[in-house]
């Protein structure tokens, strides 16, 4: 029994883990994300609504990822996400945000803003702030 010892303690330190990490990805809500986020998304959603794609695009890593529906997916360039900027945000980009308080998720590098029509906005750490890098509405 004693030979089974540092397997078992090995089994439960690596459950311990992924439930710690599985805990801190929970949703939240938007307003509990980190302030340096919750300011950067200020000015990016800011910058939505004033349709100002030059501004939004200056802040979104490229490649872009996309996901719009089953079998639409992909990366858009700088140019073809300009081009698409109201494939993302809709004829009507004031309109794009109706949530006071959106869910927000945190895995790792990645913060994750989700409307209520399941539309999935990501987001990396990149030095002192932010990049845009998907949107991805499921299904």
């Amino acid at each position: 029994m004693m030979k089974n010892s540092p397997l078992i303690l090995v089994l439960v330190l690596t459950f311990f883990t992924i439930n710690i990490q599985t805990t801190n990805a929970q949703e939240k809500r938007l307003n509990s994300s980190p302030p340096a986020f919750r300011t950067f998304f200020s000015k990016f959603k800011t910058a939505v609504e004033r349709s100002d794609k030059t501004a939004v695009a200056s802040i979104t890593s490229f490649p872009f990822r996309y996901g719009f529906d089953a079998g639409d997916e992909g990366t858009m360039s700088r140019s073809q996400f300009i081009k698409g900027f109201s494939r993302i945000f809709g004829r009507s980009p004031g309109k794009f945000f109706t949530e006071k308080k959106p869910l927000f998720t945190k895995d790792r590098a990645n913060y994750t803003v989700s409307t209520e029509d399941a539309a999935h906005l990501t987001f990396v750490r990149k030095g002192s702030g932010f990049t845009f890098t998907s949107y991805i509405v499921e299904s």
